[in-house]
């Protein structure tokens, strides 16, 4: 199984750089994540190595996790072997999915939390 946790720190930061309340920002932040998650697992579903589809059918997302000042998602290759594909091993080379799944939705994420940063009205 192969496990990639995304996590956002700092927003504290950012909350003091915009002005932005800490319940705006964290609520912003774990609804981009929810987004992001579900274009990373799209995006590593459509790129996954397919022979019989089970890796890429065996993709998840996990609820988002959030604290006073980090946000989390989790995409799940739960297929016994996806951490293989992903990383290779001696006898065979790497073919990453998640890897680039979430490097694609980077942008994303922090488009959708500006976006619904502005939204809320905390940040113009």
């Amino acid at each position: 199984m192969a496990n990639t946790n995304v996590t956002w720190s700092g927003l504290d930061k950012l909350m003091e750089e915009l002005g932005a309340t800490a319940g705006a920002t964290i609520e912003a932040a774990s609804s981009a994540m929810k987004v992001t998650t579900g274009q990373v697992q799209a995006t590593a579903k459509q790129i996954a190595p397919k022979r019989t589809g089970f890796m890429a059918n065996n993709i998840s997302v996990e609820p988002v996790k959030k604290t006073a000042t980090s946000v989390t998602g989790t995409v799940n290759a739960k297929a016994d072997y996806s951490s293989f594909v992903e990383f290779g091993t001696y006898k065979m080379s790497a073919e990453p999915f998640i890897r680039p799944a979430v490097s694609a939705a980077q942008s994303l994420f922090i488009k959708t939390t500006m976006d619904k940063l502005k939204e809320a009205d905390t940040f113009k």
